[in-house]
């Protein structure tokens, strides 16, 4: 087998060459020690970076307390309507009871009446004027209030739950009427009335124009009652 020979100048190259290449071989293995080395005194602290977070302000919702715009002022007129007076009237008056008896214009009349906001009595003298007793003290710019109180006494019984069917049945029938109690005697009484008035003429001008036919058949007696007083100052 031939043998192969290398020239003076080819063996020193080859022989730098193996060097460099131990040289080199050498300085990176010591690189990679000194580098492991450095490593291990290094402190290796991972930080973790939230992400940045946007706030968007939420709708605020606040809680006003709106007051609604003013209204105009409603104001509600009554019109005067004698029917419907007289069936929400009183329906029980007791001789002790202090009253305020007015003659004055139906105008007036409904003034007085819704002003006081008393139980009340009222019974026509004319077309445009009315008679209205306050169960109680009440007094009006228009004119002084009287303290007593008239009416036509149509029957007197000694039972309030029958005066007071009697004088229901009347009122049904488009009179005025009420049950009137007093003493007498030890005595309880209770009076069916009709009207009520300040003064005893107009209890007697009212007792002329009653249908007295037609509240004999109602309450059952056979002769017309009387004009007389109930209360007085």
């Amino acid at each position: 087998m031939a043998r192969i020979t290398l020239s003076d100048g080819q063996s020193r190259f080859l022989f730098w060459l193996i060097v460099v290449i131990f040289g080199v071989a050498i300085a990176l293995l010591s690189w990679n020690i000194y580098l492991k080395f450095q490593l291990r005194n290094v402190k290796v602290e991972i930080v973790e970076i939230k992400p940045v977070e946007l706030k968007i302000p939420e709708e605020i919702e606040e809680s006003f307390s709106v007051t609604p715009p003013p209204t105009p002022l409603l104001v509600e007129f009554e019109e005067f309507d004698y029917e419907k007076l007289r069936d929400e009237m009183a329906d029980f008056v007791s001789e002790d009871q202090v009253v305020s008896s007015f003659v004055v214009k139906k105008e007036d009349a409904l003034r007085i009446i819704r002003r006081s906001g008393l139980p009340y009595l009222i019974s026509p003298v004319s077309t445009d004027t009315y008679s209205v007793v306050l169960l109680g003290e009440f007094e009006d710019f228009s004119q002084v209030a009287q303290r007593s109180l008239y009416g036509v006494f149509v029957i007197t019984t000694l039972s309030e739950s029958l005066s007071k069917e009697l004088a229901y049945d009347l009122r049904v029938a488009g009179y005025p009427s009420y049950v009137y109690a007093f003493q007498k005697l030890d005595k309880k009484y209770y009076s069916v009335v009709v009207g009520a008035f300040p003064t005893l003429r107009l209890a007697e001008d009212y007792f002329e124009k009653l249908n007295w036919e037609d509240i004999m058949k109602r309450v059952k007696v056979n002769r017309p009652g009387y004009a007389g007083r109930l209360i007085s100052p």
